[in-house]
């Protein structure tokens, strides 16, 4: 049984915006310092396995579409093509000092499962790092007002998500399956990805700021996504 669909990974790609899950995750992992050992779950084309090679010790990833993994699989040590949960059997060298899911729990039939077969992966101390879209998001919330759920290629209402989750039913995931949550980021909406305007100056400064801002400030009605941190309880 394959327990993730055929994703397209090669349109998910690295956004380069300040504050993005990524810009997110890509900060936490340095902020670890080197000699690192990192499990990158779902790596696609491994744009955060090249920004992170030179940090880690040892590098290993699980991606399901054999295109994408090609793409990427030469900034790992051990590069596995396979779906999720199947692919967390390794076999790995180590324990890892960090875990990445970034954008797969909610591709996954049983994102708990994946949870329970990740934790053991961890050394003692070790950190998970999670990033979900948030279905409570302003944007969705509007649109159910007025009758609409639109699934589209990408973004929250991705139509490859199986699952959807808020802000607090992350955390509440994480908890059942054993993890104790250290933190919880919110990313600000990538506007200018949908008004490309917004995204050159005059305006992109102030219209970043401004979207950081009420994420931080009301993270469940503005976060478009949650980065979590948790270590194994």
């Amino acid at each position: 049984m394959r327990y993730t669909g055929e994703l397209p990974r090669s349109r998910y790609t690295w956004k380069e915006i300040p504050g993005s899950s990524h810009d997110i995750l890509l900060s936490r992992i340095t902020a670890l310092g080197e000699g690192l050992s990192v499990l990158d779950v779902g790596f696609g084309a491994g744009h955060l396995a090249r920004r992170i090679r030179t940090r880690c010790r040892y590098l290993a990833g699980i991606e399901l579409d054999p295109d994408a993994a090609r793409e990427g699989a030469g900034f790992f040590d051990d590069p596995l093509v396979d779906d999720v949960i199947s692919g967390l059997a390794g076999p790995w060298r180590e324990p890892f000092d960090v875990i990445v899911a970034g954008d797969i729990l909610e591709h996954l039939p049983e994102p708990g499962l994946a949870l329970d077969r990740l934790r053991p992966l961890l050394k003692p101390g070790g950190l998970l790092l999670v990033s979900l879209p948030n279905v409570a998001n302003v944007t969705v919330r509007f649109g159910l007002l007025l009758g609409r759920f639109p699934l589209s290629d990408r973004g929250i209402l991705d139509r490859t998500h199986l699952r959807f989750f808020t802000r607090r039913t992350g955390r509440e995931l994480l908890v059942q399956h054993g993890f104790a949550v250290l933190g919880e980021t919110p990313t600000a909406m990538p506007v200018e990805l949908a008004l490309p305007s917004l995204g050159r100056p005059p305006l992109a400064g102030p219209v970043r700021t401004i979207a950081r801002l009420l994420a931080a400030i009301w993270p469940g009605m503005f976060g478009y996504q949650i980065v979590y941190e948790a270590r194994p309880a």
